[in-house]
């Protein structure tokens, strides 16, 4: 079955994909997705005190992925999804061009790893003070830094970069850092 990516607002996920399903019962479109798939994975968190705490994450922040059979019903959900709060839009080729589906080597590995539920993941975020990471999502995308300071019960760090010859601290979460 062909697999749709849809981007939403970070952190809504869980709250867009009860709204997309909300909508299409509404509107009677329900039997045109099969599934919608936040990608979630249960994770053992270090806690401070040394005690850890099982939680689900989603593992792609922003994306939202929609089985849909019919091919032919891709540009209409397309539509009605637009108006729905905390998504954006489905992920095409080209800006305003109809959505394709992923291919299925791309898909497998989402898929297998949202579904093993019974598998639990250790975060081992060992971000240190003086670590030199990159930043890899966001405003700040591909500058360099310095991490100043770790807060892993917010699971954010603070990173010193440059930015006009000047050192500025950046208060960033995890995912968007990547260690060099």
């Amino acid at each position: 079955m062909p697999w749709y990516a849809l981007k939403v607002r970070v952190f809504q996920e869980k709250k867009a994909s009860e709204r997309i399903r909300q909508e299409l019962e509404r509107l009677g479109l329900s039997h045109q997705v099969t599934d919608i798939l936040v990608p979630m994975e249960r994770v053992l968190e270090d806690r401070k005190g040394g005690k850890k705490r099982e939680r689900d994450r989603v593992f792609l922040p922003g994306y939202l992925f929609l089985e849909i059979p019919v091919e032919e019903h891709v540009p209409e959900l397309a539509q009605v999804l637009r108006g729905v709060p905390d998504v954006m839009y489905f992920v095409s080729p080209a800006r305003g061009a109809v959505p394709v589906p992923l291919p299925e080597q791309e898909m497998t590995p989402i898929l297998s790893r949202a579904r093993s539920q019974q598998q639990l993941v250790e975060v081992l975020h060992a971000f240190e003070v003086g670590q030199l990471v990159r930043i890899v999502e966001g405003p700040f995308a591909g500058f360099e830094g310095y991490v100043a300071e770790v807060y892993p019960e917010k699971q954010r760090l603070q990173v010193r970069v440059k930015i006009f010859n000047r050192e500025t601290p950046i208060e960033l979460p995890y995912h968007q850092v990547q260690k060099l």
